[in-house]
């Protein structure tokens, strides 16, 4: 049964602002401790941290808190298998949160194109 559903469109511009006028401040806030090496080596950092804040964004809409604790940005990690898909990482306490909520799976697709990035997620119990 699907829990929620959440989608964020990002424009790559803004991001780049923010990042150019906050650097690694709002990255550090923004990214979990795993997903920092692959930012580091990204050939697009404000295109990296796009995908990233859209799918978190996304996460939270569907989770259906908004972006509040437990539900924080560096306490949602994204990562990929071994094909490329994308998948979650979460804190030990948001992960209790949200098996609390009874949810049992979390789906993630993460797009993006020249300007913008879009992530779109399902939660299901």
């Amino acid at each position: 049964m699907i829990y929620g559903i959440g989608t964020d469109l990002v424009e790559l511009s803004r991001i780049a602002k923010i990042l150019k006028k906050y650097d690694e401040r709002f990255s550090k806030k923004l990214l979990t401790d795993s997903e920092w090496p692959e930012f580091i080596n990204s050939a697009r950092p404000a295109r990296f941290l796009a995908k990233r804040f859209a799918a978190k964004e996304a996460f939270s809409k569907a989770i259906g808190t908004g972006l509040r604790y437990p539900v924080n940005l560096n306490y949602i990690g994204i990562t990929h298998d071994c094909f490329g898909k994308p998948y979650f990482n979460f804190h030990p306490e948001l992960s209790t949160f949200i098996k609390d909520k009874g949810i049992i799976n979390c789906h993630i697709s993460i797009s993006d194109e020249v300007d913008f990035a879009y992530a779109f997620v399902i939660l299901e119990q």
